[in-house]
């Protein structure tokens, strides 16, 4: 029997022609050998190529009909079978994949048998891609809603539980004697619905705002409840809002455990912290106010101070005039204490007759005294007990945070320690913790006092100490170390006299002074000879927050003739960490000049790393403290080997402090420390040890 071949179909007119080229569906037409005779418009839309391009082509060659499910489709079709329908990926001409639906049915002319076949395509790529963007967008919000930690459930119109969130689960199955009633296909109102035990009244009131949520009346309710269980006491906060949308009315039940909350509400309810007498904060808050000022001085590297002080004799006062009588005495004292202090400060009663004063960000220890001698002279002025004048006067013992003690009670201990050597000494007066204490703050008076000549009377010098290249092994920089030969004390470092000098501000004449010497020092070496080498110099936080420090360094080289590049200025990390955007730009003003910058005591500070990317260092050290406790292959090592990895991630050049054997030099050498200073070469000496130290190099 004759078959349906391309040249019937070419005999089409040309109204047939139109019509099969505005269908919306791809049209392929196959004879009995499956080649195409037939190729619209939308097909070549769909799959890219034309008609021309596919008539008279094997329908494998361009569908890719080739592999068995799709040829056993074709030979169901071409048998003559009903009409079905198959999705697949199709390639296009272009070699891209799309989703197609496809439709095949038999062609047949007179006879029963089939002469061909006609195809159906269906592009829904679009379609398919949308339903996976559903089921993709369905699991992201099941994993939100399951991580989220509140209890969360939605309920239908009639208290049906259709959903709950993982934390819910878990809280059934583990809080709930009968978890399977919280479960989906449950009634949660049927389970508010109890009627004995504990939390009856919780639970009507629970259902009732359910039920007002529902019918209109309230847009959300929520209630504070209580969710016992024989293991442990609980409190939850519980939510219920509308779920908004179109559809049908859907409630969300959350449920949020405020349990932590309460119990630090009930323990504030059951711990009074004010004393009833004095209406001071009584031990228990004292505690607290000085463990938070003791934690901000760590944090801020800041002094704070405890002046423990109890009234002198205050037993025969109370024996003599009564309990009364020396309540209302306690009561004056208070105020008369709460008179003496900042608004910052804590006066508290700490029992009895015993009082606590609590000074935090202390400056200089002048402060504390000042405030000892206040509180001496304000309850030296006579009371008057029941129509008769009464003398008081009180023992004080002052112990300081970090020197004496790191910790609330041991702080405390200290200054009740050098109370009793208060009473001790005669009463009415005030000690330190230690006899050494009270020796020192005499010291820092006399330091104070000296410092305002030690300038004029040529008491300071310059000690140097050189810095090593692990690769050369020479010198190529020198640190500049301030020492001051005090005419009573002998040679003082540092640290024995430049707090002193920055609260007062001699910091800034005395570090004018060491900029100028070191600059001419080391431009006469230069002169003498000796290859240029950097000379390093510290700044102290009030010489760089200086408004016209700038202007006085730049000064200071032009007198000189000192080279900048030379000039190496080291800024502590704590230093850098505050005030970020003005300390950022004096750096700026600084590099201008052409000196280096570098971070000292690198490690030990609380500067963001983030931070200190952003401002223009040159080089860092690592502080000494981390050889300290070096030894090989231990945490000390592993630490080490980090702080040069950080620092090397901030800039180019690490230099090691504190370097004292040849274990500790090999060690930084094999992990690319550039530069390392230390007693392992030499101590910081005089200028003419170090005179004679350069030029036998």
């Amino acid at each position: 029997m004759a078959g349906f071949t391309q040249n019937d179909f070419h005999s089409l007119n040309t109204s047939l022609l139109s019509l099969l080229n505005s269908y919306p569906l791809g049209m392929v037409g196959l004879d009995r050998e499956a080649r195409i005779i037939l190729w619209n418009q939308a097909a070549q839309r769909i799959l890219g190529w034309s008609a021309e391009e596919t008539l008279g082509q094997p329908a494998e060659r361009i569908l890719g009909t080739a592999d068995l499910a799709t040829r056993r489709y074709f030979r169901r079709v071409m048998a003559g079978g009903s009409l079905s329908r198959k999705e697949l990926r199709q390639k296009t001409k272009t070699g891209k994949f799309i989703d197609v639906s496809w439709s095949a049915t038999p062609l047949r002319e007179t006879s029963a048998t089939p002469t061909g076949a006609l195809i159906l395509i269906e592009d829904i790529t679009s379609r398919k891609e949308l339903k996976r963007a559903l089921i993709e967008s369905e699991r992201f919000a099941r994993a939100i809603f399951d991580a989220l930690p509140q209890h969360i459930a939605i309920i239908d119109q009639n208290g049906i539980i259709i959903a709950v969130n993982k934390a819910w689960r878990d809280f059934a199955t583990s809080a709930s004697e009968q978890p399977e009633q919280l479960c989906e296909g449950t009634n949660y109102l049927a389970a508010c619905n109890v009627t004995s035990g504990d939390g009856v009244q919780e639970a009507e009131a629970y259902a009732q705002g359910i039920r007002a949520v529902m019918d209109g009346t309230l847009i959300e309710f929520s209630l504070e409840y209580p969710c016992h269980t024989s293991n442990q006491q609980s409190w939850f906060n519980g939510r219920v809002s509308r779920l908004p949308g179109d559809g049908p009315l859907q409630l969300v039940i959350s449920h949020e455990n405020i349990t932590e909350l309460k119990l630090a509400e009930k323990a504030i309810q059951q711990l009074a912290q004010y004393d009833p007498l004095t209406q001071l904060p009584n031990r228990m808050l004292l505690h607290d106010r000085l463990g938070q000022v003791l934690a901000k001085a760590k944090r801020e590297d800041l002094k704070a101070a405890v002046l423990f002080l109890d009234l002198d004799r205050f037993k025969i006062i109370n024996d003599s005039f009564g309990h009364a009588a020396g309540d209302v005495l306690l009561k004056t004292v208070a105020d008369r204490l709460a008179d003496c202090v900042r608004r910052s400060d804590t006066v508290a009663r700490h029992g009895g007759d015993e009082f606590i004063i609590v000074l935090p960000q202390i400056q200089q220890t002048e402060d504390i005294i000042s405030t000892a001698k206040k509180v001496l002279h304000t309850l030296s002025v006579p009371m008057h007990l029941e129509e008769q004048e009464v003398f008081t006067s009180t023992s004080i013992g002052i112990a300081l945070y970090p020197s004496d003690a790191q910790d609330v009670e041991s702080l405390i201990r200290c200054a009740d320690m050098a109370r009793y050597r208060a009473k001790e000494s005669g009463r009415n007066n005030y000690q330190f913790f230690s006899s050494e204490m009270n020796a020192q703050a005499m010291q820092k008076i006399s330091i104070e006092s000296g410092l305002r000549h030690a300038l004029e009377r040529e008491e300071m010098l310059l000690y140097f100490q050189e810095q090593i290249d692990l690769n050369s092994q020479k010198i190529t920089g020198v640190e500049v170390l301030l020492r001051w030969q005090h005419p009573k004390l002998g040679m003082l470092i540092p640290g024995d006299f430049l707090q002193q000098a920055e609260e007062t501000g001699l910091i800034l004449p005395i570090g004018e002074w060491v900029l100028r010497t070191a600059c001419k020092q080391n431009r006469l070496w230069h002169k003498q000879g000796l290859p240029p080498m950097r000379i390093a110099i510290n700044l102290s936080r009030r010489e760089l927050h200086h408004p016209r420090f700038v202007e006085t360094l730049s000064r200071i080289l032009t007198e000189t003739g000192m080279d900048p590049q030379w000039l190496e200025l080291e800024m502590t990390e704590n230093l850098l960490s505050n005030n970020s955007e003005v300390t950022a730009k004096r750096l700026r003003e600084l590099k201008k000049l052409g000196v280096l910058l570098t971070i000292d005591d690198f490690g030990t500070g609380l500067s963001s790393l983030r931070n200190l990317q952003q401002l223009p260092i040159d080089r860092i050290k690592i502080d000494h403290s981390f050889l300290k406790t070096f030894k090989p292959h231990s945490d000390s090592s592993t630490i080490i080997k980090t702080i040069i990895a950080m620092a090397h991630s901030l800039c180019p050049k690490v230099i090691a402090v504190g370097v004292e054997t040849n274990e500790q030099k090999m060690f930084l050498t094999e992990h690319h420390c550039d530069e390392i200073q230390g007693y392992y070469f030499s101590r910081p000496v005089d200028q003419e040890k170090f005179n004679k130290l350069l030029f036998s190099m």
